[in-house]
């Protein structure tokens, strides 16, 4: 007697199958299921369609019959099966799959029963549907997938085979590929999730800090980089505040323009300003599109920042006293340094190869270039505009010194040093370095100082005045004095010219001061200079020439010999 051991195997069900990290292991696990079930004879066990399998008859043990006779004497009882039964979880549906259609327009009739088989009689909705699921299909690389339960039963397996085919040679693309991409992303997905999960047990942390954190740049797994952070923020922080700035700019143009206009309607040295066009404010450059012209302007509103009303309500003796103290004290220390000076010895000089006159000279040529460079560069102008340059409105003490070294136009200062080098280096050697120099300073800071207060007096504030002019001027007047009775010619002129177009040395000064007052009180000027300048400058090198030809007669006297002194009596 032999017993039969049953068996039960759960029908899997169609179209709910979950697809694995690798699809080709799932499908080859179906197949291997299918020959499983087709290799066992199944029959009904209960009316309910419980399938039950039998194996071949063989002897088995003991425990087999009892088995066999409990199963005699106890019938079996009616069992629901699996397919039937109240799920106890609750379970989603799953989405409907739309697919992707293979064209912008939907197929007609004719067209879905050529696609599929007259036979077929697909309705066109549904013809529509298949064809865009079985694309989506092999755009995603998922045609191994079960298909939607909607289109099994309706579709013979045959006409979806047939729209395969015509999806295919109508619309070719590579879906081998797509199914290694969906490897890949299935992979990469299983891969993430065993981070996360690594992560949360404390396992692994990853160099971006967290699981899911924002990877760098070209997918870097560093992350992203806290100081090119910084210095984005940073340059946006930049660009924002360079856009405000440029925008400030261009509308406070109309606010100068008001400002100047009520300036002028309160300041009364504005109003007898001639020069109209010093008093119009220029149209603003744009920084983004002329950034040089922008620049250029922003330096000289900065130079030029002056509170004028301020300017306006100082007292004139408030304008002259301070630096006409600081002129007295220059005066002092000139005659200090001429009159203390000795001259170092030709190892200590800093070029002793070079004459002491073309030495001095070289070094106030230097020095007066130096100050017409820093001129042309635009964030010196407001150093230079305070020290170097003479504004009777809003005067600086310093720049009674300052505007002696200062030259704005070339033509300026080259006159000036020629001067300085052909008459200059010539009184040089007459009278020696310490008195050249002592000369240069207080003539040059006398005749800024006359300059300031004849324009002050006057009120013409709105004059500027810079330049050697003074100190040239004595320098000249000094020339003239020292050689009175010698006759001075133009170099240039022939030989018998010279004879007669020559002026003795007090002569050839007096027509200078002459011209410089003619200038001054004419209305019609053959020339703008700053006259009183110039007579200031005139002055002390007379004062000083009157001063060291008395000294030196003096010496002289004092040298004779006796039978000098008796001659002379």
């Amino acid at each position: 007697m032999s017993n039969a051991l049953c068996v039960a195997w759960r029908t899997p069900c169609s179209g709910l199958a979950p697809s694995g990290l690798f699809p080709f292991k799932s499908a080859m696990f179906r197949s291997m299921l299918c020959e499983i079930r087709t290799s066992f004879t199944c029959r009904s066990y209960s009316t309910f369609g419980r399938p039950l399998c039998t194996f071949d008859r063989r002897p088995h043990s003991l425990s087999f019959l009892t088995l066999n006779r409990f199963v005699q004497t106890h019938p079996p009882t009616p069992i629901r099966s699996f397919s039937t039964s109240v799920p106890l979880l609750s379970q989603s549906a799953p989405p409907v799959e739309h697919g992707v259609p293979p064209r912008s327009e939907p197929f007609s009739p004719a067209e879905i029963n050529k696609i599929f088989g007259p036979r077929a009689k697909i309705p066109p909705a549904m013809g529509n549907r298949v064809l865009a699921v079985l694309h989506g299909r092999r755009v995603a690389g998922t045609l191994d997938l079960d298909l939607p339960k909607d289109i099994t039963r309706s579709v013979p397996p045959s006409s979806r085979d047939a729209a395969l085919e015509w999806l295919r040679e109508n619309y070719p693309l590579d879906e081998d590929a797509a199914i290694l991409a969906r490897i890949e992303r299935e992979e990469l997905e299983e891969q993430q999730k065993l981070i996360q999960r690594a992560e949360e047990l404390g396992l692994y942390k990853p160099q971006s800090g967290s699981f899911g954190a924002e990877r760098g740049d070209s997918n870097d797994p560093y992350g992203k980089s806290v100081l090119k952070e910084i210095r984005e923020r940073n340059e946006a922080r930049l660009l924002a505040e360079q856009e405000r700035k440029r925008k400030e700019w261009l509308e406070n143009e109309n606010k100068e323009r008001e400002q100047l206009l009520r300036q002028v309607q309160q300041n009364t040295a504005l109003q007898k300003f001639d020069d109209s066009s010093a008093l119009e404010v220029r149209e603003r450059a744009d920084p983004a599109e002329r950034p040089l012209l922008a620049w250029i302007q922003k330096h000289h509103l900065q130079a030029t920042d002056w509170n004028m009303e301020a300017a306006e309500k100082s007292s004139t003796a408030r304008r002259i006293l301070p630096s006409l103290a600081l002129t007295l004290l220059v005066l002092g220390l000139s005659y200090a340094f001429a009159a203390n000076y000795e001259a170092p010895a030709r190892a200590d000089r800093m070029w002793p190869d070079m004459p002491p006159a073309a030495a001095t000279a070289v070094a106030i040529m230097g020095a007066n270039l130096a100050v017409f460079l820093l001129w042309k560069f635009p964030p010196a102008w407001r150093i230079l505009n305070r020290y170097f340059i003479s504004v009777a409105l809003k005067p600086h003490p310093l720049s009674i010194v300052g505007n002696v070294f200062s030259h704005q136009q070339f033509r300026h200062l080259a006159l000036n040093m020629l001067m300085v080098w052909f008459i200059g280096t010539k009184l040089h050697d007459d009278i020696g370095r310490g008195n050249f120099l002592g000369l240069y300073m207080a003539a040059g800071a006398f005749g800024s100082m006359v300059s300031l207060t004849g324009h002050v007096l006057l009120g013409q504030l709105m004059i500027t005045s810079l330049g050697a002019s003074g100190a040239i001027s004595g320098i000249v007047a000094a020339w003239c004095l020292l050689h009175s009775q010698e006759r001075f010619t133009i170099f240039l002129l022939p030989p018998e010219w010279q004879e007669v177009i020559s002026a003795k040395g007090w002569v050839l000064l007096t027509g200078f001061v002459a011209f410089e007052i003619f200038n001054l009180v004419s209305p019609f000027r053959v020339v703008k200079l700053d006259h009183f300048a110039h007579l200031g400058g005139y002055l002390i090198g007379a004062v000083w020439a009157l001063a060291w030809n008395d000294e030196q007669e003096k010496k002289r006297r004092k040298n004779r010999t006796w039978f000098e002194r008796v001659m002379s009596e």
